[in-house]
């Protein structure tokens, strides 16, 4: 699991985050102050920082950049009270990957810190891929593959990209893939998700202030990756409208993956410009990749056959996103073994098996009772003719025979 230290020179802000995440299963390691922090990652592995802005001493800004020159691998949350949008974008600016504000919610918290890991991955996949091996993209299946490259086609000739795809199917995740596979992967991909932006802020965060720059500033000469679409405002989409006519009279800014479900489109304010439609598909229709993305996702963990099984007999409605909660669930259950059956989410342990006949019920069913009500269903059916009771259940008139004097079956 993820090593994560929290900066902050509250004592009881610490403890609340190192409770919080220590239940979600993070390993958790604090510092009171920016010197204390630096010399944490000196002797210790950290993934991701969640840094306070406002401390005594070395302040937030400070221990950022700090951070950032030092151990650019690590990812850097911030946590602000005071600071104005300006600050936080100034931070933003300075390699945080994200910012919260004071007081938050401990959703909020998490789920932040989950987009923080992705941006770490995704700076792994960079470095391999700028050492010359491919991306570790998981996935092979045509239909997947060819979302990727059209997408990473698109970007090569300089238009801006619109992908669609249900929830959970993997939008950004092509996003990402494409940006890497397209002349701009040494350039920046900037993620903003616009479900967790203020609908107020959008326009200072996409545009700047003035003062600091925002998300469109940061992304340069790269791609600038819009999530969730239908969360787009007003006022963020009259600064996205102005700054695209300002690229299109100077050439200079990022291109734009905009990422959505089909009725987060239909909810969006409408856009000038013109896009690539990529269509992204669901989970079902590319099963096989399924356990390339665990093993991705999971590269030490083992897993049942039979689960396996069941992991491509479930539809996956919620598709990637739901795929990956119910493989790190599994994961904590399963402890040092592999991943069984009953690790599964139940939805997933009662999924019918494919070309089964029967659907086994979650609870079970008893074999002799549902073999004694079809024989009698195939008696009434047959209107008491044993030989065409026979050829209805697939068995012998003897075996039948064998049967009814078995179960004590009265004649019908």
């Amino acid at each position: 699991m993820a090593q994560v230290l929290i900066i902050d020179d509250e004592p009881n802000m610490r403890w609340v985050l190192q409770e919080a995440l220590g239940n979600a299963g993070y390993d958790t390691h604090t510092a009171s102050s920016g010197e204390e922090a630096l010399a944490t990652l000196v002797k210790t592995p950290i993934d991701v920082a969640i840094l306070d802005l406002k401390m005594k001493g070395m302040d937030g800004l400070a221990t950022l950049r700090q951070i950032r020159t030092r151990w650019p691998k690590v990812v850097v949350l911030i946590l602000t009270a005071f600071g104005t949008v300006a600050t936080a974008v100034e931070a933003l600016q300075s390699g945080a990957a994200d910012y919260l504000r004071k007081p938050f919610d401990v959703e909020e918290v998490l789920f932040k810190l989950s987009r923080a890991l992705e941006r770490q991955h995704l700076q792994a996949e960079i470095a391999r891929l700028k050492g010359g091996a491919p991306p570790p993209t998981p996935g092979s299946d045509p239909a997947w593959r060819a979302a990727i490259t059209a997408c990473a086609d698109a970007l090569a000739q300089g238009l801006d990209v619109r992908l669609i795809g249900e929830p959970g199917s993997g939008r950004a995740s092509v996003g990402r893939a494409a940006h890497l596979a397209s002349p701009r992967s040494t350039a920046p991909l900037v993620v903003c998700d616009l479900g967790v932006l203020p609908a107020a802020e959008q326009s200072t965060m996409l545009d700047g202030d003035g003062r600091a720059a925002g998300y469109w500033r940061a992304a340069g000469s790269g791609v600038l990756l819009l999530r969730h679409i239908g969360r787009l405002s007003r006022s963020g989409a009259d600064a996205l409208v102005r700054l695209l006519e300002h690229r299109s009279a100077s050439g200079v800014g990022p291109l734009l993956l905009l990422t959505g479900t089909a009725d987060e489109w239909a909810a969006a304010p409408a856009l000038p410009q013109r896009y690539v439609v990529v269509e992204v598909p669901p989970l079902r229709a590319h099963l096989d990749d399924l356990l390339p993305f665990v093993a991705a996702w999971l590269p030490n963990r083992a897993i049942a056959p039979a689960a396996a099984e069941l992991l491509h007999a479930y539809d996956w409605p919620g598709n990637l996103g739901e795929l990956r909660a119910a493989i790190e669930r599994a994961d904590k259950l399963a402890g040092a073994g592999p991943i069984e059956v009953q690790h599964l989410p139940e939805r997933v342990r009662s999924a019918p098996l494919p070309n089964a006949p029967v659907r086994l019920p979650p609870e079970g069913l008893s074999l002799v009772e549902l073999e004694i009500a079809l024989i009698r269903q195939a008696l009434a059916r047959a209107g008491g003719n044993k030989t065409r009771a026979a050829e209805l259940l697939g068995l012998t008139r003897h075996t039948l025979l064998y049967r009814l004097e078995k179960y004590k079956i009265a004649d019908t």
